[in-house]
């Protein structure tokens, strides 16, 4: 009886806990949003449709948020440094969007 009442209890905190989870999702995403339109999408696109300036970030690997990170801090090629301009939790809301314009699920996360 004890065990059944911990299993209900631990259920009830997950769906309690989950919503909270995706509007902080959600929120990180509308932040990356307005980032990436403000400092982005100059180069990269709206939306990150590019008009082949900069690379196209649709085509970016999901599983590569490293190298994303430090490309936008150190530049690459044509891209300038924003290391010192771009706060780690700013980068990782624009990891975000882009990782939902991608369609990768939770990218805030990786």
């Amino acid at each position: 009886m004890k065990l059944r009442r911990l299993v209900l209890l631990g259920v009830a905190a997950t769906l309690v806990a989950a919503p909270a989870r995706a509007d902080e999702a959600s929120d990180t995403v509308a932040a990356g949003r307005k980032l990436y339109t403000s400092l982005c999408a100059r180069c990269h696109g709206l939306n990150l449709v590019t008009s082949g300036i900069g690379y196209d970030l649709r085509t970016f690997p999901k599983g590569e948020k490293e190298r994303f990170v430090r490309s936008v801090n150190k530049g690459l090629r044509a891209m300038p440094a924003w290391e010192g301009s771009i706060k780690p939790e700013q980068l990782d809301a624009i990891w975000a969007y882009i990782g939902s314009v991608n369609g990768w699920g939770d990218a805030a996360a990786r």
